[in-house]
C-alpha cells in the first residue's frame, strides 16, 4: 500500500469521474474509526457528488446500539463496514457477541458491506447472512477470488451458496488487484460472468475500488474493462449494474 498512503481528496478523483461519465459516488470507510465518518460527512456536505458514505461501525461497542441509529440519522451515511484488523480474517463475525451489533444495523435499515480478503472465507459470509436474513449484506470486490491463478473452483461454488441468500449483493470491483499484471477482459470474464449468474443483474453493483485500484491500473483503465466486460448485456441490465442497484440498495434518491 505504500504507493498509495497518502492523503486522497475529491479533487484528486472528480477529473477521473468526469472522464469516465459517473456523476455521484459512494464513499466506502478506509479507516477503522468514528473520526473518518465525520470526516467523509463533511465532505459530503461540501461535494454534493458524494451521495453516499458506508461508515465505519464496531458491532461489539456497548453503545452500538446508539452509534448505529447516530449514523441512520445523518441522511447521507446508508451503510456500514465494520472492519477488524483490515478483515485478514472475517471469522471474528460469528462470535455470537456481535449478535447485537447485527441486529442494530438491520433495525436502522443500514446496509452492511463485508469485505472479505481471503475467498475461501466467503462462507462465513453466507453464515452470517443466513443468521441475519433482515440485514442487506453487500459482498465486495466478489469476495477476491484468485483470478491471477485462474481459480475458478471452488470459488464458484462459494458463490453459489452465497447468491442463493435474497439479502446478499455482490459489488462487481477489486478484480483487477486480483489477477495478474496488465490483465484484460478475458481474464476477468470466467469469473465475472459467473458472478452475473449468480446473483443476475439486479443484485450486482459496479463500483471502482479506487484508490486501491491504483496498485493494479487506473480509474480509466478498470471503467473501459467494465464496459467490455458488460457489453453484452441488454441495455437495462448494464443501467442496473453501472447505477440502478446501487441506487436501490444504497437508497441514494432518498
Amino acid at each position: 500500500m505504500t504507493s498509495i498512503f497518502r492523503d486522497i481528496q475529491p479533487r484528486d478523483l472528480k477529473p477521473k469521474l468526469n472522464s469516465a461519465g459517473v456523476d455521484r459516488i459512494v464513499v466506502v470507510q478506509a479507516a477503522e474509526t468514528f473520526a473518518e465518518t465525520l470526516f467523509i460527512v463533511g465532505l459530503a456536505r461540501k461535494f454534493p457528488w458524494i451521495s453516499g458514505v458506508v461508515a465505519w461501525i464496531d458491532p461489539a461497542s456497548p453503545s452500538v446500539e446508539e452509534e448505529a441509529a447516530a449514523l441512520s440519522w445523518i441522511p447521507v451515511v446508508k451503510g456500514v463496514r465494520p472492519v477488524r484488523d483490515d478483515n485478514r480474517s472475517i471469522f471474528w463475525m460469528l462470535e455470537q457477541r456481535y449478535e447485537k451489533g447485527w441486529r442494530a444495523i438491520a433495525k436502522n435499515r443500514l446496509s452492511l458491506d463485508i469485505l472479505v480478503q481471503n475467498w475461501r472465507e466467503i462462507p462465513f459470509v453466507t453464515a452470517l447472512a443466513k443468521n441475519n436474513p433482515k440485514l442487506i449484506f453487500i459482498l465486495d470486490h466478489c469476495g477476491k477470488p484468485d483470478i491471477a491463478a485462474g481459480l475458478l473452483d471452488p470459488w464458484a461454488r462459494h458463490i453459489d451458496d452465497l447468491a442463493k441468500l435474497p439479502n446478499v449483493m455482490c459489488k462487481f470491483s477489486g478484480l483487477l488487484n486480483c489477477a495478474k499484471p496488465h490483465a484484460v477482459a478475458a481474464d476477468l470474464g470466467p469469473f465475472t460472468t459467473h458472478v452475473l449468474n449468480a446473483f443476475t443483474p439486479s443484485r450486482v453493483m459496479w463500483a471502482s475500488d479506487w484508490p486501491p485500484l491504483n496498485l493494479a491500473a487506473d480509474y480509466k483503465r478498470w471503467n473501459a474493462i467494465s464496459v467490455e466486460l458488460l457489453g453484452h448485456l441488454p441495455a437495462d441490465e448494464k443501467s442496473a449494474i453501472m447505477s440502478g442497484t446501487a441506487t436501490r440498495v444504497y437508497r441514494l434518491n432518498q
